[in-house]
Order: C-alpha cells, then structure tokens, then sequence
C-alpha cells in the first residue's frame, strides 16, 4: 500500500479552471431537479467568476490540490448567519470532492481551511448546503457536527406565478384587464340610458 501525499488547500488561480470546471460539471451531474439552475460550464465565464471573487473581500475560492492535481474546492463567503441575526457566520458553497478522489482527507481539509477562514473573519458559524438526495455528504456533515437548521426550498418564478393564480385559471392582470372592460361597458350602458 503506497501512501499518498497529504492535501493542501490554496486559493483558486485560473490555472485551475479545467479542473474546476470537469468539477462544476459533476455538480450538475449530482445536482438532480436543479440541474437546470446550475449553468452550464464556460471558460471565459469561470475566468471572469474567479476575478470577481479575488477582488470580493468577502468572498474566497479555494481548491484542494492532492498528488499535484486538483481534487477539490470550496466557495466560502462571509456574512450573517442569516438576515435579522447578528452573529456572522462563514458560508461554505459548492464544497465538492472529485469522483475518485473522496474518503482520502479532501473534504476534511477543505473544512479546515474554512474554520480557518471562519476564525479569520471572526465568524461564530459554518453554514452549508447539501442537496437532500446526497446522503453520504449528509453523514459525513453530521459527523462533523453539523446540524439541518431550515429546509430551503426553492421555485422558478413562472411556476410559482402559475400556481399563485386565482382558481379560475386567470392571472391577476388578466383579471384587472376584465374588470376594467366591465366598468366601461357600464358606464357606457348608464351614459345611453342618461342621455
């Protein structure tokens, strides 16, 4: 049994877009009903991305390199724990491990460099996201410690538009538009009916 060499955590470079972009597309792979949200990978795009987030002070993108090659990353940014809560929190988006590379210590390092940057930051929290169907990184959170604190659901906007319509299947413009077309038929009637 031939021993790996250990993971190291670094900022994201744009070197590193291949990796993160067979990452990102492994993402949308695992990602189920919102695949369709997640956009499609694009180099120039990703480029762009990572200078944004180089220049956010209140954001950071790191990777985990393993044997030379980049195995994982993480989206981390800070802020309050949630809106109308004081304490801050550190925010760990897209923590992903790639296939072939889990069970071997990247996602642990990946989480310490965020408490490292939690501590940093002066956050009192980590916070994250896992999509229910992913049960293993569900355990492995819990294991960590980590606790479910809300459900967050989420709807494209037409389709909640739909579902909020009356029962009558009219929108609510379609249904001002047909009282307004009743009012000038009555006003019209009791001109005629005055005159």
């Amino acid at each position: 049994m031939t021993r790996s060499a250990s993971v190291t955590v670094r900022r994201l470079t744009v070197d590193d877009g291949p990796a993160i972009l067979q990452m990102w597309g492994e993402l949308r792979d695992i990602g189920g009903r919102i695949e369709r949200m997640i956009p499609d990978p694009d180099a120039a795009g990703l480029c762009q991305r990572i200078a944004e987030i180089d220049a956010n002070p209140n954001c950071r993108a790191l990777v985990a390199v393993l044997d030379g090659e980049v195995v994982g990353m993480v989206l981390l940014t800070d802020s309050v724990y949630a809106p109308l809560l004081e304490p801050r929190a550190a925010h760990a988006h897209y923590l992903h491990v790639r296939d072939g590379f889990r069970r071997r210590g990247v996602g642990k390092a990946l989480l310490a460099a965020t408490v490292s940057y939690a501590e940093e930051v002066g956050a009192e929290h980590v916070v994250t996201s896992v999509l229910p169907q992913l049960r293993d990184t569900q355990r492995f959170y819990a294991r960590l410690g980590f606790v479910p604190v809300v459900v967050r659901r989420s709807v494209p906007v037409p389709v909640l538009r739909r579902r909020l319509m009356p029962a009558g299947g009219t929108s609510v413009t379609e249904h001002l538009v047909a009282r307004r077309r009743t009012l000038r038929r009555v006003r019209a009637a009791v001109a005629r009916v005055s005159d």
